[in-house]
């Protein structure tokens, strides 16, 4: 091959001849096949493969992998699946089972946790697909855990379902007086217009107007857990514990017909009818609070109820037992 070059003199106007010498045609033929053998080296290097194709062992453990990787990934879509109706047995628990009997919910800081030992799954870091095998494992520990505790959970309803019977008779569902003519509910739970105050403040009760002396029942069974007169507007007060979470309060009282202590009934009267402390008229101020908290009387009780009924139902002052 002809390796001369022709290289344009300009001082003499001509093109003229120049050779390389071989020296530096094999220096550059050199320089060209390093350079095609250190690309060729870093694509085998980073593909795997230095000169030689995988071993047929090598082979057989690829596929064995691929299909072990599947049967995870399967095993971790039906843990999903598992995690989904899980979870649905849960919130019936939490918002429907647990509250029925009075039970408080459990939190999903305690539902949700999983292993706390970090060396739980560092056996797992050796292998190439370490942070897929450890997820689906975390999440099927989380899973184990969350089933053990609903079973549990399952295991204290049925307990407290056994008695039921017994739990209804603490949950107030009287009305707090004879139903009539002369009684009437004059301002429902929620904010109003104070009668006073001429501003609008939270009501946290049911306001019952009546007759100065009408009587007024203890709503379910329980224990009088104070009778005071209460400075702070209620005046004379009686407040009866009665369990599972739920607890009343009677105001505005003409006077008391129990003590500190006492155990009360159903039916059993408790009190009369007054407008002692800050109010504009006779009436009883009824609370009923639901594990600490004020809620609705009218959620609980039927004021429909016919009176030869509700007195068939309840025991006058002078008819109780001490």
């Amino acid at each position: 091959m002809n390796s001369d070059k022709y290289i344009f003199n300009s001082e003499k106007q001509r093109y003229e001849v120049h050779r390389t010498s071989l020296g530096r045609r094999v220096g550059d033929v050199g320089v060209y096949i390093l350079i095609g053998a250190a690309v060729f080296l870093i694509y085998t290097l980073l593909n795997g493969r230095l000169f030689a194709a995988p071993s047929p062992r090598q082979m057989v453990l690829e596929r064995q992998n691929d299909r072990l990787i599947s049967k995870i990934e399967y095993l971790s879509q039906r843990t999903g699946r598992q995690a989904d109706r899980l979870g649905e047995l849960e919130m019936r628990d939490n918002r429907v089972y647990r509250p029925i009997f009075g039970m408080d919910e459990i939190p999903s800081s305690v539902r949700n946790a999983g292993y706390s030992d970090p060396g739980r799954y560092a056996a797992l870091a050796k292998f190439g697909n370490a942070d897929f095998l450890t997820q689906t494992l975390r999440r099927q520990d989380i899973i184990e855990k969350k089933a053990y505790l609903q079973s549990r959970s399952y295991d204290d309803v049925e307990k407290v379902a056994a008695n039921v019977e017994d739990m209804a008779k603490y949950i107030p569902t009287l009305f707090p007086v004879c139903p009539g003519p002369a009684i009437n509910i004059t301002s429902p739970f929620g904010y109003r217009l104070h009668p006073i105050f001429q501003s609008v403040f939270f009501h946290s009760g049911t306001d019952i107007a009546g007759p100065r002396g009408t009587p007024i029942y203890a709503t379910a069974d329980g224990v009088v857990a104070d009778v005071k007169y209460s400075d702070g507007g209620y005046g004379n007060e009686v407040d009866i514990e009665h369990g599972f979470g739920y607890s009343t309060r009677y105001a505005h009282l003409l006077g008391a017909n129990v003590v500190r202590g006492q155990k009360v009934h159903r039916g059993d009267q408790i009190a009369t009818m007054g407008s002692s402390g800050r109010a504009t008229g006779v009436h009883l101020h009824y609370e009923v609070f639901y594990k600490d908290a004020q809620v609705n009387p009218a959620n609980y009780y039927d004021k429909n109820v016919d009176p030869k009924t509700y007195m068939s139902l309840v025991t006058p002052a002078d008819k109780i037992h001490r």
